[in-house]
């Protein structure tokens, strides 16, 4: 009985992959695989919709020239602050 449930489940399981395989490679299978692809690379890209590769770059790169003007003014006060100020410690300070 065993036997036979095991027979059957290899005879299903070949048949629906062969199905698969045919209904995957024919133009609506395509199809499908592309709508898939597509979804998957949305939700890979943050969920920010049908993007081109170059929208997501140009946006990337406004992101980070923000950040790096930001940071260069940062380190320029930081500079300014280190060359005016003189700090000048005792021994009775450090103890």
């Amino acid at each position: 009985m065993k036997n036979n449930h095991f027979v059957l489940g290899l005879v299903l399981g070949c048949v629906s992959g062969y199905v698969a395989s045919k209904y995957l490679t024919s133009e609506s299978g395509q199809k499908v695989l592309e709508n898939i692809k597509t979804i998957r690379s949305d939700f890979n890209n943050g969920g920010v919709g049908l993007n081109t590769n170059s929208d997501l770059v140009d946006s990337f790169n406004e992101k980070t020239d923000a950040l790096k003007d930001h940071m260069a003014s940062t380190v320029d006060k930081i500079k300014d602050d280190e060359s005016s100020s003189d700090i000048v410690f005792d021994e009775d300070d450090i103890k």
